[in-house]
């Protein structure tokens, strides 16, 4: 037994890992059984499918209906966008729903917003331990235009409307409102729709009926006649609103305020932050799976053993040729990624093949510099054959010494990818039907899983993504090798720590200066583009990135854990593009038309 463990100790780390993790993740986000989650789905037009998960706490019953708040996400996001949301409430005794996003998540794309809407008030108004009289709803970002259709929709029902992070859709509603409108301090969305934050109070003051400017914090109204309303400011920025722990206390404070009997266990410190440091443990343990797995099944087994190759000579790369290359990696991608992201999210014509917009703007970015790459590496192959010095497969990392490509082991490799990332995500499978969570590190980036429709409209990306690892495989493993030295678990962590920086620099650079100067200074600096299909502008697919510099870092993890492992660039190739591209597929919603209803 001490053997066993001997041979397979980080692959038994790993799931010891993936499993404890899970396990306090359901805990916390249940209260340990207190709470059911589970998906449903309900029937729109035309058999359309909306999909949408339960957090129903055990007070909630036939006997004693509880109110129930529903979550509408912003464009591009699933349900799990506002999971931390519903965890908060349910706790408070309050009935919560997540819904899917109209093209995503296991939602089908519906052309009409109402009938989108419709088939989930529906369902709700069926649930017997649902108070009918006590609903409310909330929408993050452009899902504001869902809530306010339920709102206006089913004008006997709902009766609380928390408007998070878009208020220029407050003159829609109904003055006979309970209403919370939540604004991010730095939210360029509300400074293209609306104006500063004086332009937002002198909105909020004349759709409120004031006398003087509305208050920050400030209760107004009362819940009595349904006419309670609050503005409440918070630290963040749009983007990643769906974690403003401050936002989601305002709303356990309003939502005490409006249903004071029925939310019968009150406000109460928040238990998201406990629950967001077990899913970063359980979305590590995902990752090492994926590892620890493929590494087993290359090391014990023969048929697969057999893709791996001799070692190739390793002259390294060092100082100032190490320094240059580093630069060069990061200077071209950085100088291109507004043009070519903004042109691709913008191509229409590819629509039918590449149907996530957002997605596309950043694939096809990666898919430009992995041509450049690729020109490159074609260059300095010409330049050594005429030097009298021709580079061989295993130059690149595609064969052993004296090699040719043995075809053999690329289709074992591509077979070895596919068993692993099918094991793990009917794991990630199995967790979401009996748990009714997923796997996400500060929702930014989703690990959930896939829908046949969805595993048929990956295809396409998955295919780009191997293009893009292969380009991305031979510059970092066979170009930017490190020395080597007597250690090699030492030389795999300097060579895995330096391919994901590299890889996902650009992106977090980016990220960082756009929303970083945008939160400190409420200034984006970044140029604002026509955003199609969204309306208005953005900083192009920027604003659909926040998920890549983990998809990026991850995949140049793989990439280089596997190539140490078995000295060809095969299996991590495969591996990392086939499980980056589900991953973040999960994350994208599909169109034909426009994202925004």
């Amino acid at each position: 037994m001490g053997n066993l463990f001997k041979k397979n100790k980080f692959l038994v780390i790993a799931l010891c890992t993936l499993v404890i993790s899970t396990l306090l993740s359901w805990g916390i986000a249940s209260g340990f059984g207190n709470t059911k989650i589970q998906r449903f789905t309900a029937a729109g037009e035309n058999g359309a499918k909306m999909s949408y998960v339960t957090f129903v706490p055990k007070s909630a019953t036939n006997e004693n209906p509880a109110p129930v708040m529903i979550y509408f996400p912003g464009r591009s996001s699933n349900s799990h966008q506002l999971d931390n949301w519903a965890i908060e409430s349910a706790r408070q005794g309050i009935v919560s729903i997540t819904v899917d996003w109209n093209g995503n998540g296991e939602t089908d794309l519906m052309t009409s917003q109402n009938d989108y809407v419709s088939a989930l008030m529906d369902a709700v108004l069926d649930m017997p331990f649902v108070d009918k009289n006590n609903i409310g709803v909330l929408g993050n970002s452009a899902g504001n235009s869902a809530a306010v259709a339920a709102f206006t929709l089913y004008p006997d029902n709902v009766n609380v409307y928390v408007d998070d992070v878009h208020p220029v859709l407050l003159g829609e509603l109904p003055q006979k409102a309970n209403m919370l409108v939540i604004q991010a301090k730095a939210d360029q969305y509300v400074n293209n729709f609306v104006g500063d934050h004086a332009a937002v109070v002198k909105m909020l003051t004349e759709a409120w009926q004031l006398d003087s400017d509305v208050e920050e914090g400030k209760l107004y109204g009362s819940a009595a006649d349904n006419t309670l309303k609050q503005y409440v400011v918070t630290n963040t920025i749009h983007q990643i609103s769906a974690l403003d722990f401050a936002g989601m206390k305002a709303q356990q404070n309003f939502l005490a305020e409006v249903w004071p009997s029925q939310a019968g266990k009150g406000p109460k410190g928040l238990i998201v932050g406990w629950y967001q440091l077990t899913q970063i443990f359980a979305y590590a343990g995902v990752i090492m799976t994926v590892l620890a797995l493929g590494n087993t099944m290359y090391q014990s087994i023969p048929y697969f053993n057999a893709i791996g190759n001799a070692p190739t000579p390793n002259n390294g790369l060092r100082g100032k040729a190490l320094t240059k290359n580093v630069i060069i990696s990061l200077l071209i991608p950085l100088i291109d990624f507004f043009p070519v992201s903004w042109a691709c999210h913008n191509a229409e014509f590819l629509n039918p093949i590449f149907q996530s917009r957002n997605l596309r703007g950043v694939i096809g970015w990666l898919l430009f510099n992995a041509i450049i790459n690729l020109v490159i590496s074609a260059v300095k192959a010409n330049k050594a054959k005429k030097n009298g010095s021709p580079m061989t497969a295993a130059d690149f990392g595609m064969a052993g010494p004296g090699e040719e490509v043995q075809w053999y082991k690329v289709g074992r490799a591509f077979l070895l990818a596919c068993i692993v990332v099918a094991a793990v995500f009917a794991w990630v499978r199995f967790v979401e039907t009996f748990m009714g969570i997923n796997y996400q590190i500060w929702n930014v980036l989703n690990i959930s899983e896939i829908p046949p429709q969805r595993f048929l409209k990956a295809i396409p990306f998955i295919c780009c993504n191997i293009f893009i690892m292969l380009a991305a495989n031979i510059g970092m493993n066979t170009t930017r090798r490190l020395p080597e030295t007597d250690n090699p678990a030492k030389d795999m962590a300097k060579a895995v720590a330096l391919n994901v920086l590299v890889s996902a620099g650009v992106v977090t650079f980016l990220l960082l200066v756009q929303y970083g100067v945008g939160w400190a200074t409420t200034q984006y600096i970044m140029p604002q583009m026509q955003n199609l299909g969204g309306g208005g502008t953005s900083a192009g697919s920027l604003d659909f990135a926040f998920g890549f510099p983990l998809i990026m870092g991850f995949s140049a993890g793989m990439s280089t854990y596997f190539y140490k492992k078995t000295n060809n660039i095969w299996l991590g190739l495969f591996i990392s593009a086939i499980f980056g591209g589900f991953v973040g597929v999960v994350g994208a919603t599909f169109i034909t038309g426009h994202a925004v209803m």
